[in-house]
């Protein structure tokens, strides 16, 4: 029984003598850094460079389909400056009025059109980007890393950190392509059809 009590009274002892190692926080491991150069990553993803071919295709087939459709309503604009003086003004208010109503449908469409491009646009960068941070977390794990930071909040650092070509490797491997998302589709509320 003598043990006992001496051995409680050691412990309270240890306490008094250090209170905070009994209830000290676990050991933390050492940091490990490694840096990634985002921008890097997406400019040499071959899915990236692909989602831009097809942004850039479909912008030069709007840019054909309007640049046709703003020519026939200069051309229809040319043709009701013309008829001002040959109409009476009743008749010519009306034309003018549709004129004006094409030219109103015209921009709408114009502007419509860049938002669902930008919106097929976003959509398949963000499939991409869900891809690239599993790909960091995997890559993470495989050096030991406990901190991964983006190369622009990096001011210096030894090259060895870098694991930059590491993660286009994966993602170019895992993720070579990305369906660029149909832009006339994609803002289409559900139960329409294409035109």
């Amino acid at each position: 029984m003598r043990m006992k009590s001496l051995a409680c009274v050691a412990a309270l002892v240890a306490l008094w003598v250090a209170p905070g190692a009994a209830f000290a926080a676990p050991v933390k491991p050492d940091p490990v850094i490694r840096v990634v150069d985002i921008q890097e990553v997406m400019e040499k993803s071959t899915a990236v460079q692909g989602i831009r071919r097809e942004l850039d295709a479909y912008r030069k087939r709007y840019d054909d389909e309007f640049a046709a459709k703003e020519k026939a309503l200069k051309d229809e604009e040319r043709e009701l400056v013309r008829q001002q003086t040959l109409i009476d003004a009743a008749a010519y208010r009306e034309k003018v009025q549709g004129f004006q109503a094409k030219f109103a449908d015209f921009q709408r469409d114009l502007k419509m059109r860049q938002q669902q491009l930008q919106g097929a646009y976003a959509s398949a960068l963000g499939q991409v980007s869900q891809q690239v941070q599993k790909i960091w977390a995997a890559v993470a794990e495989a050096e030991g890393a406990t901190i991964l930071l983006p190369r622009g909040q990096v001011l210096l650092f030894h090259p060895s950190y870098d694991v930059t070509p590491e993660v286009i490797d994966r993602l170019n491997k895992s993720m070579p392509s990305v369906k660029f998302p149909d832009p006339m589709g994609a803002a289409k509320p559900q139960g329409t059809k294409k035109p």
